[in-house]
């Protein structure tokens, strides 16, 4: 198993970085809203398996628009004025009243609770929360439609440390692990690999952040000093901080494991041998995006 993992993980990996590394914003926004779009499918097919009435095609639709709108409308930091003030609660709005007068219309619909929550929540679960990849690779853009590689290092920054994290929480538990974290859940994880994870972590933020110093990576005065004031990111707050996000990743993990143990699914899909599918890859990631951009745009106010 561990063996699978590493002969799709490091291969996975390495596109990851380079396409973050050297391609422009432009196709790095439409990879993005692929892979949402990916997962957002696999999330409905899920349900699907369950026997849950989902209308997937408008889901998708709807989260494409989202994202395409993020990367149209949303308002760097540090720029003063947003384009269109107010969009996302009213592009929220009119997303929930599309999904409910399309199950209102729909006479096949018997359980209209679960048919318009799990759409909606498919919407939420992938493009609304994966699209803050998008607004951390726009930090210190300056304006609307743009990415910088600063903001892109901030996602580089975020997933290896969440997903390193995994690789020490499936080794250490693998070695160590005698005591169950969650057996209704997802049994093979124990607290012995999350403290293992955790400390992986940890220690991966703290090492990224002291490469990151000497050699200016990322946005100005976050990780490395600008204009004579301290970086943002000293080392506890990197310590905090990383740890945040680790535990985001475990709680994303865990999420996924209860919608697949729900319908009596082992993966999401059969995409990747050993781990699974993409959504399997990538529910670690889906609820650390916001909580990192969050406490950098407030930190930094």
């Amino acid at each position: 198993m561990l063996r699978q993992r590493l002969s799709y993980g490091v291969p996975l990996a390495a596109i990851f970085a380079v396409s973050m590394a050297f391609l422009p914003g432009p196709i790095l926004f439409l990879i993005l809203v692929a892979f949402a779009a990916a997962c957002q499918w696999e999330f409905y097919a899920l349900a699907a398996r369950g026997g849950y009435r989902v209308y997937n095609r408008m889901g998708l639709t709807l989260g494409v628009l989202w994202m395409v709108a993020v990367y149209l409308l949303a308002t760097p930091p540090g720029v003063p004025t947003s384009v269109v003030p107010g969009w996302e609660t009213a592009m929220l709005i009119v997303i929930c009243f599309a999904v409910l007068l399309r199950t209102m219309g729909d006479a096949q619909s018997k359980r209209a609770f679960e048919t318009t929550a799990i759409t909606f929540l498919g919407i939420f679960y992938g493009p609304v929360m994966l699209s803050y990849f998008l607004r951390l690779a726009q930090w210190d853009a300056g304006a609307p439609l743009a990415t910088t590689r600063a903001g892109v290092f901030l996602c580089f920054y975020l997933a290896l440390v969440i997903k390193l994290s995994d690789t020490g929480a499936y080794a250490f538990g693998s070695l160590l692990g005698r005591h169950k974290l969650c057996p209704r859940i997802s049994p093979a994880k124990t607290w012995e690999g999350l403290v293992g994870g955790l400390a992986t972590g940890v220690g991966i933020g703290l090492l990224l952040a002291a490469i990151a110093r000497p050699c200016e990576w990322g946005p100005a005065g976050i990780f490395w000093a600008a204009e004579g004031q301290p970086p943002l990111m000293t080392p506890w707050r990197t310590a905090a901080v990383s740890l945040v996000l680790c535990l985001a990743g475990v709680f994303g993990d865990l999420i996924e494991s209860m919608f697949k143990r729900s319908v009596q699914a082992k993966d999401s899909s059969g995409l990747f041998p050993g781990i699974g599918g993409l959504l399997d890859v990538v529910d670690s990631l889906i609820f650390a995006p916001p909580c990192l951009y969050c406490f950098l745009l407030w930190s930094s106010t």
